[in-house]
């Protein structure tokens, strides 16, 4: 008798030209759409996270080491020395000096803002080497009058690698806005003449060598170290020191342990690309994880088909169920019956669902491009996500916990009507369904 529950759970579902068998169907297909949704979904936040992980890891320094006031702080001179013991550490791959701010590039009548980075092209540069892997067009060498663009930025101002751009230090562009302001309006052309002669701007003439790729190595822009010294008026110093670390994903850690060794001074603050980007990081998992609940209601739904057909099979089957009573059927094999059923449902429903999530997983940018065709409109575009494709990773935890999850439901669903069907009076089934 241990095997009857499964046999007739197997009967019941048998195809047959009834409305039982178009609700087994309907509920199948609630069950498979559920699982296939959440595992295209799921997959598609997880790699959308994993991707802005391994970019953040691919062009970001792993920590930061700066003063607190970088130019008036004595302490701000021995970067030199702070560098060296940051270097000596086991844990540190590399310690860059930096000096970063924003300017102001100019090129065929267009101006436009970028935040620029200047450091020495030093063999030892792990952060330049990491930096090299994005590149989009040209050669990445921060030597002499030079500067090095993302791609998109070119674009934006229409440069090209060997174009001569004019480069305006922004604090010095603040002053000359200043002082064009303090030139009274009534003055006469001679005196505002001389006086617009007096008023500076600190500019370079550079060459763009090369271009980074936007949606790997963001948007910002990068020159040799005296040139950024200068634009932004540090003199010898710099703005810090960015380090590359042996083990990026425990950068906090690690970064406490050399603070707390007495590795940085006091004077000196840090951080790390973990804190840089915590904000997005974590906006990234709580999107992901309401995204997971609110997707979580087509299953709900999925299950509650299936307790529709629990209940219409044991309706049907009533005569059937007061027999099976009769002749000394336990209730615990009664509610097993419809319960295996469900299970039966759930699991070709499962099956079907991640057959169905990975086709279309495997699909997703061929959809974009039709859906932006149709519509006019990307659903995912690079300037937002800073990726060229939609990505995808599939966790074995996440699969586990959505087939289990659709599983349990299902049986959950199923338990109710079941119980109630077990409780049936013999004779009453046999007299009602006669």
């Amino acid at each position: 008798m241990n095997s009857a529950p499964l046999f007739l759970a197997l009967r019941y579902l048998r195809p047959t030209r009834s409305f039982i068998s178009v609700i087994t169907v309907i509920s199948m297909l609630g069950v498979m759409l559920g699982v296939g949704v959440l595992v295209f979904v799921m997959s598609v936040f997880s790699g959308w996270q994993r991707e802005f992980r391994q970019m953040l890891i691919g062009f970001e320094p792993h920590a930061m080491v700066k003063p607190m006031n970088e130019r008036d702080d004595p302490a701000a001179s021995q970067w030199r020395e702070v560098r060296k013991a940051l270097a000596a550490h086991p844990k540190v791959a590399s310690a860059v000096p930096v000096a970063e701010g924003v300017v102001f590039v100019e090129n065929e009548g267009s101006l436009q803002g970028v935040r620029v980075i200047g450091m020495a092209d030093e063999a030892d540069n792990a952060l330049l080497q990491k930096l090299r892997k994005h590149l989009k067009e040209g050669k990445f060498d921060l030597k002499g009058d030079s500067i090095v663009l993302s791609d998109k930025f070119a674009r934006e101002i229409g440069a090209k690698i060997g174009d001569t751009l004019v480069v305006h230090a922004a604090e010095s562009v603040d002053k000359f806005i200043q002082q064009v302001r303090e030139i009274p309006e009534d003055a006469e052309d001679k005196k505002r003449a001389e006086a617009l002669d007096n008023v500076t701007v600190l500019s370079k003439d550079l060459t763009l060598v090369a271009t980074l790729r936007a949606d790997t190595a963001g948007l910002r822009g990068y020159v040799p170290l005296h040139i950024a010294q200068e634009f932004f008026n540090l003199d010898s110093n710099v703005s810090g020191i960015e380090l590359e670390l042996k083990d990026a994903d425990n950068a906090e850690p690690i970064m406490d342990a050399i603070y707390r060794s007495g590795g940085i001074p006091e004077t000196w603050g840090w951080n790390t690309w973990v804190q840089e980007h915590g904000p997005m990081l974590e906006s990234v998992e709580n999107q992901r994880t309401m995204m997971w609940f609110l997707l979580l209601f087509i299953m709900l739904v999925a299950a509650i088909c299936v307790m529709n057909t629990t209940i219409t099979v044991t309706v049907k089957k009533r005569r059937e169920i007061g027999i099976l009573t009769a002749l000394g059927t336990r209730a615990w094999q009664i509610i097993a019956i419809f319960v295996s059923q469900a299970g039966i449902v759930a699991l070709f429903g499962v099956v079907a669902g991640l057959g169905g999530g990975f086709f279309f997983l495997s699909i997703r940018n061929w959809l974009r491009d039709q859906i932006a065709a149709l519509t006019g409109r990307d659903i995912f575009p690079q300037d937002i996500y800073f990726l060229s494709s939609i990505p995808a990773h599939t966790n074995l935890g996440d699969l586990l916990t959505i087939c289990t999850t659709a599983v349990a439901l299902c049986l959950m669903a199923a338990l109710v009507p079941a119980w109630f069907a077990a409780r049936v009076d013999p004779a009453v089934a046999l007299r009602d369904g006669g």
